[in-house]
Formats: structure tokens, C-alpha cells, sequence
């Protein structure tokens, strides 16, 4: 699909009119998440940006453009997570914690305004959109294929091709059914999105179905004692010869730096890690030496 589209009357050239825009954008969220699309108004998407109805229209010619530019947001955030999620300390986790992440992006996206309504609209109102199209569903599957081989290179691409459409299609209409519900409802819908794909996927993209070659690091964690977590950052080194503190970050976003810190601290320590770099390029390589001696 093209991004590209513009949906605004004029492009933001300062930073304040940029500012300007997104505030439009965020409170239109908010008005068509609560009100509807058909039933909502220019006016009241100025009143709760707190902007004058002229200054709204110098961005957008009318609420539908809105809409489109709320695709646009919807996309980029999409595409973030897509990135994200194709990294090697996501898709190298244990295969829970794995499925869990990947579940929990996806919900924490549609707890913003701007993708739920998208994504609503997109099933009930599909005439009015500009920049998404069911092109992007079938971009949706592919991306989900291919993290699905990049975990497990040894699926064919047509499994890979297989699992994607069934996830995509059938997470799909499990979500279009959680946005429809409660809170508390919704969260229920999503834990068992997460219980589905875990039983559904466990023999193509499970731990026992891929082979990572990590039992001399199993040997070294027992060795030196070391805790569940300080074990997947010596098994990430391992498998990709290095780590940095992102990537940490990035396998425990709710760790502190700090404890991190004090995990790579013990693991160098122990010699099963070498830091390298500067400060703020350092990256923490793994003693190859240990797996070859164990």
C-alpha cells in the first residue's frame, strides 16, 4: 500500500503547527471512537483539540480527511511494531514469552483511539478510506510469515504462508470483537488470543521445535547459578555473538536499566561476556571459548 497519500489541506512547516495538527488528530480519535464517524463534527473535533474551527480547516478540508489522516497514523504505528517485533531478542524469546509479546504489542496498539477506530471503521465503512486497503491485510500476512520462518527457519514458505493467513484473519476478527466490547471484556478476548496462538503454534514455532543449539548455555547457567533472565541474555550473546543494553531492554521493557545493568555486570563477571566500545556504543560479546570448553 502507499503511505504517501496526503490527506491534509496544507503540510505543517513549523513545529507548532505541527504540534497543531496532531492535537486535531488526537482529539478526532477520541470524538469518532465515541460518538461514530457519521455523527461526529468538525466542530466538535476543534472544540476538544482546543482550536479555533478556522485553524482546523487550514489543515483539513473536512472530517473525512481527518479520517485519512488517521489511517496514515495508523499505518506508521503498525509498521513500528513490525520492526520491533523483527528483531532478534523478540523472536529468539522462549516461545511464551514470545507469543506474549507479540499478543500484548497488538493490544497495547488498539488501546489507542486512532487504531481502534481504524480498524473498526475498516470492516463497517470501508468507502471511506484513502490509504488502507485490503493490500494491507495481505502486507499483514506477509510480515507474519515471515517473523513466524525467521523463529523457526526450517517452516516451508508455504506453512509460513499458512500459519500468516490463519493468525491475521482469524486474530482479525477476534480483535474487531474486542473493540466492540468493555474493558474488561476485551481483556478477556486478548488473553485468549494469547491461549489460541500458543496451543495453535506450538508445534511449528514451539521451543521444542527449534533447534537453537543452547544446552551448553543451559550447562553455564547451572554452572554459575545464574537467574531465568541473565540465561536469555547469555543465550541472545550467543546466538547473536553480542548484546547491547537496548536489546535487554527490549526482551524485559519492564526491567529498570539499572537491574539490567547488574545482570550484564554478573555476567561479566563470570567471563561469559566482554564488554566492548565506548560508553555509549558498548556492546557485551559473548565468550565463545566457554561453549566450545562445556
Amino acid at each position: 500500500m502507499n503511505t504517501k497519500k496526503k490527506s491534509l489541506r496544507r503540510q505543517p512547516q513549523q513545529q507548532r503547527s505541527q504540534e497543531r495538527v496532531e492535537k486535531i488528530l488526537d482529539a478526532a480519535a477520541i470524538v469518532f471512537d465515541e460518538v461514530g464517524f457519521e455523527a461526529a463534527t468538525t466542530h466538535e473535533i476543534a472544540s476538544r483539540a482546543n482550536t479555533a474551527i478556522g485553524s482546523l480547516y487550514q489543515f483539513f478540508p473536512n472530517k473525512l480527511a481527518i479520517f485519512n489522516a488517521l489511517e496514515l497514523r495508523h499505518v506508521d504505528r503498525v509498521y513500528v511494531i513490525w520492526e520491533r517485533l523483527l528483531r532478534p531478542e523478540i523472536f529468539s524469546l522462549p516461545f511464551a514469552d514470545f507469543i506474549h509479546t507479540l499478543i500484548r504489542e497488538f493490544q497495547k496498539l488498539f488501546e489507542q483511539p486512532t487504531s481502534k477506530i481504524v480498524f473498526s471503521q475498516f470492516f463497517t465503512s470501508p468507502a471511506i478510506f484513502k490509504n488502507i486497503d485490503t493490500s494491507f491485510t495481505q502486507e499483514a500476512i506477509q510480515f507474519i510469515a515471515k517473523l513466524f520462518k525467521t523463529r523457526n527457519p526450517k517452516l516451508s514458505n508455504k506453512r509460513s504462508q499458512l500459519l500468516g493467513e490463519i493468525c491475521v484473519h482469524g486474530i482479525n476478527t477476534l480483535i474487531l470483537l474486542a473493540l466492540r466490547s468493555d474493558r474488561s471484556h476485551s481483556q478477556e478476548i486478548f488473553s485468549e488470543i494469547e491461549i489460541l496462538l500458543k496451543k495453535y503454534l506450538e508445534n511449528d514455532l514451539g521451543d521444542d521445535a527449534i533447534d537453537r543449539n543452547i544446552q551448553p548455555i543451559d550447562r553455564l547457567a547451572d554452572l554459575y547459578q545464574l537467574t531465568s533472565r541473565q540465561s536469555l541474555i547469555l543465550s541472545y550473546a550467543a546466538n547473536a555473538s553480542e548484546i547491547t543494553i537496548q536489546n535487554c531492554e527490549a526482551m524485559f521493557d519492564n526491567v529498570s536499566r539499572r537491574t539490567l545493568q547488574r545482570d550484564l555486570k554478573v555476567l561479566i563477571q563470570h567471563q561469559l561476556l566482554f564488554p566492548q566500545g565506548n560508553t555509549d556504543r558498548r556492546c557485551y560479546c559473548f565468550n565463545q571459548k566457554l561453549t566450545s570448553d562445556n
